[in-house]
């Protein structure tokens, strides 16, 4: 009985590991790396409404899938490190202030930037407020521009003063068109929501 528990515990945590995806050019080598994702990202999608494409692009763009990812620090006199520009954290990066106001909406206060089912859900939940801007679920770099920016600097088009944004948000877009296509040609299981469990 306690070989059992101990390969039990075992299978647990090797479960909750993540690998951060060698080729991120490709969402079937991603999944096939990372296989509890699929299910994370297709359940988010029923909750949300939020393409897993998009989702993708967005993470891959934001942190490129490290689970811990956050602003360098600034440097006094370009040598000692300092704070950082931002509380930006995680697969999303998402700021303190946001990942709060998701936390209470959703009443999901144990969620963590660093969990991939927690930045998933937590970016399905930022889009699906996308209606409100009238920006249509196909409209990536637009959905991009106001994560980004928020939905009150998408509204005063802040974006217009930050032509490197735009460019940013071009890729993320091209990105999920890329990934979108790929999924229709990966061997994609049927979703088991229990999986989620080790997510």
């Amino acid at each position: 009985m306690k070989n059992i528990l101990i390969i039990f515990i075992l299978l647990f945590f090797y479960g909750c590991t993540v690998s951060v995806p060698n080729n991120q050019d490709d969402i079937c080598k991603i999944f096939d790396e990372n296989p509890r994702w699929e299910n994370v990202l297709f359940n988010s999608q029923n909750k949300w409404g939020v393409e897993p494409s998009t989702v993708m692009a967005i993470i891959r763009q934001e942190s490129s899938f490290i689970p811990n990812a956050a602003p360098d620090r600034e440097k006094i006199f370009g040598l000692i490190p300092w704070k950082r520009p931002s509380s930006a954290r995680g697969y999303a990066q998402a700021v303190n202030g946001t990942w709060n106001d998701y936390k209470k909406e959703t009443g999901n206060p144990r969620a963590s930037r660093s969990n991939f089912s927690s930045s998933v859900d937590f970016i399905g939940w930022y889009l699906s407020k996308a209606p409100s801007v009238k920006i249509r679920e196909d409209e990536v770099d637009k959905l991009y521009l106001a994560y980004h920016e928020g939905y009150g600097g998408y509204k005063r088009q802040t974006y217009k003063e930050k032509p490197w944004l735009l460019d940013i948000a071009r890729k993320v877009k091209f990105n999920s068109i890329k990934y979108r296509r790929q999924l229709k040609s990966c061997p994609i299981k049927n979703s088991k929501r229990w999986w989620n469990i080790f997510s």
